[in-house]
């Protein structure tokens, strides 16, 4: 069924297919057509529930000319199907073994939200929260203390702009002529703490040199203690928002990766609560 939709979409001159173990949301398939090479991402169902392919589309057209994304050629509002030209030696941030992955990175980010664009979609990470945590039919654990980071995310209400708000490795490209930021599923307008912070904690960089390394290419230079603290707050919140992700997407699929997932971010959490 799937590949005869990618049949389809490429009115039947498909070379070859080939379905790729990249993304946990989405099936990713490697086409070749007409002595060209594609990724084509086809979504899992549930999506929906996930993600705003509104937002999505929004942010692929702030960013187009923009040199971040890789080049988009379909894009499917309704159905989240997006064709995008397939880079032959991009590596992912956990493929990558350059020494100056963190420093790229964090150059990246800077790049991006230098961009200084708004989609006019918030990201809101509080009301997501609160919706995973109604989808959640099964008994969940209460973070201690928890309530205290949801609340001081609810107060940050400055300095908005748009954000990726997904910094997973597979969403991180390096190759030979420049960086890559792909996949804007989760874009939009939020602070930019968020994804300084979705970086490190979604990429579990816990290695203070690694995290000097980033900040220095970000910021240009290394946090005041008053930032750190910001930074923080952001960072547990991420483990609270994601574990509940975790859960939510359990019970949608039934898959243990997000059992796994799960208690990677009570794991994170305990261990920045002793901090």
């Amino acid at each position: 069924m799937t590949e005869t939709l990618i049949r389809q979409l490429f009115n039947n001159e498909v070379i070859s297919l080939t379905l790729t173990d990249k993304g946990l949301t989405n099936q990713n398939w490697l086409i070749e057509s007409k002595g060209e090479f594609f990724m084509v991402r086809i979504p899992h169902q549930n999506s929906a529930n996930v993600v705003s392919r509104q937002h999505e589309k929004a942010a692929i057209d702030l960013i187009a000319r923009q040199s971040l994304d890789v080049e988009t050629v379909y894009f499917n509002e309704k159905s989240g199907i997006k064709i995008t030209k397939f880079v032959e030696d991009l590596l992912t941030f956990d493929e990558y073994k350059g020494k100056d992955k963190h420093y790229r990175v964090g150059r990246l980010m800077r790049k991006f939200h230098g961009l200084q664009v708004k989609s006019g979609f918030d990201f809101d990470p509080v009301a997501r929260l609160v919706q995973y945590k109604s989808q959640i039919k099964n008994k969940i654990l209460v973070l201690k203390d928890e309530d205290k980071y949801i609340d001081f995310i609810k107060n940050q209400k400055d300095d908005f702009t748009l954000c990726h708000n997904d910094w997973v490795a597979g969403n991180i490209g390096f190759a030979s002529t420049r960086d890559y930021l792909i996949d804007y599923e989760y874009a939009g307008d939020n602070h930019p703490y968020f994804d300084v912070t979705s970086f490190l904690s979604e990429n579990q960089i816990f290695d203070d040199t690694a995290r000097k390394e980033f900040y220095i290419a970000y910021f240009s230079q290394l946090p005041d203690e008053a930032t750190l603290q910001q930074l923080h707050c952001y960072e547990m919140f991420h483990h609270i928002l994601w574990y509940h992700w975790a859960m939510m997407m359990f019970e949608f699929r039934n898959e243990h990766i997000y059992l796994k997932i799960a208690q990677d971010k009570v794991d994170m959490y305990t261990k920045g609560y002793k901090k």
